[in-house]
């Protein structure tokens, strides 16, 4: 075939002419930076229709945004409404953006006391530095979530839900925390990495924004990092798009892809290691050397009966105190042969982390063991390998202690 060129430099430089016969089965990666315009009025047009008009990577790319919208979906799924979402580089580039999107003058923000310690991190060292008045309360009581809003003074505010929690398992009344926030005007924000749309929707009980780190479950092979947000009104996700646009911390083509290709996976995961670690909570908390288990599944746990009203099923994270001291803790961990000592969650393969040395290690002590955190408490993350083999390899490390 004749060249348009007149120089061999030029074909070099020249992207090649696509000739698909057929449609791609698997969506493909759209691995370009910017995209052409035909001519300079469509590029103006273009650039006023944002979002949703593709100009640079940055702003948004056909890859990136299906698979966003694909956990939105999966988000509102059977719900009665629609939901927006955006893909960010972690998940927490993701919760920066949803509070910052919320954040003006005088904004209160309401957490909880024992959150995930690089949320703890985020909201003391950077939220509370751009003006936020920030208070950390047991949202289990409702009264004194109730109190904080009738007394603090503020114009605009928050109410961040983490449920189950990161490492304790305490699972949170989204319903009546979604009620009480609608009550004095503030957006919720849930972060739903533990559960995942699989096993619960906040949108369902009100919440207005969900988070996820889509680097645990939703991807679940532990090759890609990203975070999620989803969102009920189309204005405030027009606003976090902004905010992700002009910072920069939007998730790439290639992550974008691992990801979904991760979540054709996500129901059979989450279910199977759901039911493993019901096995290995209830083999657990026999155990002699283990004197305590938290997992919403067991009836012993103080979550229980608002796990079982929000979740359809559990989840896949244990937590369990070994021995009596940060000695035993790191004795146990160091002795294991099969579970990997690993600072993340979510994967095929079970993970152990030690969260006062590893993701509460910039946590207030105090603040730690006041949450349950404490030195011997162990965080698992239960895989997809035969329960009896990660309950023998614990087994056999609690012997060295």
């Amino acid at each position: 075939m004749e060249s348009k060129f007149n120089h061999i430099e030029s074909l070099c430089a020249s992207e090649p002419k696509l000739t698909n016969s057929t449609q791609a089965h698997k969506n493909p990666i759209v691995a370009s930076s910017t995209f052409k315009f035909n001519t300079i009025d469509e590029g103006v047009e273009i650039f006023k229709s944002q979002p949703g008009h593709h100009v640079y990577t940055r702003y948004g790319n056909p890859g990136i945004e299906s698979v966003a919208q694909k956990i939105a979906d999966l988000e509102s799924f059977g719900l009665g409404f629609s939901s927006f979402g955006l893909l960010t580089s972690s998940g927490m580039a993701a919760l920066f953006t949803a509070i910052s999107a919320n954040c003006k003058e005088n904004t209160l923000l309401v957490s909880q006391g024992n959150l995930y310690g690089g949320t703890t991190e985020l909201l003391q060292k950077i939220i509370a530095g751009k003006g936020v008045s920030i208070c950390l309360t047991d949202l289990s009581d409702l009264a004194e979530t109730e109190n904080l809003f009738k007394t603090k003074s503020y114009s605009n505010a928050i109410l961040l839900i983490e449920t189950p929690s990161n490492p304790t398992l305490q699972c949170l009344d989204l319903e009546a925390l979604c009620a009480l926030a609608r009550q004095y005007g503030a957006m919720v924000v849930v972060d739903n990495t533990f559960a995942t749309p699989i096993l619960q929707q906040p949108l369902a009980f009100g919440a207005d924004i969900v988070v996820h780190s889509t680097t645990k479950y939703i991807h679940g092979h532990g090759l890609s990092t990203g975070g999620a947000l989803v969102f009920r009104d189309e204005n405030l996700f027009k606003k976090a798009w902004e905010i992700m646009k002009l910072v920069g911390c939007n998730c790439n083509p290639y992550d974008a892809w691992l990801i979904n290709t991760g979540m054709k996976t996500l129901a059979l995961r989450i279910n199977q290691q759901s039911n493993n670690a019901l096995f290995l909570a209830e083999q657990l908390s026999d155990h002699p050397q283990i004197s305590s288990v938290n997992y919403p599944g067991l009836k012993s746990h103080p979550s229980n009966k608002i796990a079982s009203k929000q979740m359809r099923s559990f989840g896949a994270m244990v937590s369990f105190s070994v021995g009596k001291t940060l000695s035993d803790a790191k004795s146990f961990c160091n002795h294991l042969k099969y579970c990997s000592i690993a600072p993340s969650l979510g994967e095929t393969d079970s993970m152990i982390l030690h969260p006062a040395t590893m993701s509460h290690l910039k946590v207030d002590s105090e603040t730690r063991k006041y949450y349950g955190i404490t030195d011997n408490l162990i965080r698992l993350s239960v895989g997809l390998e035969h329960p009896q083999d990660i309950l023998d390899d614990i087994d056999q490390a609690l012997k060295f202690i």
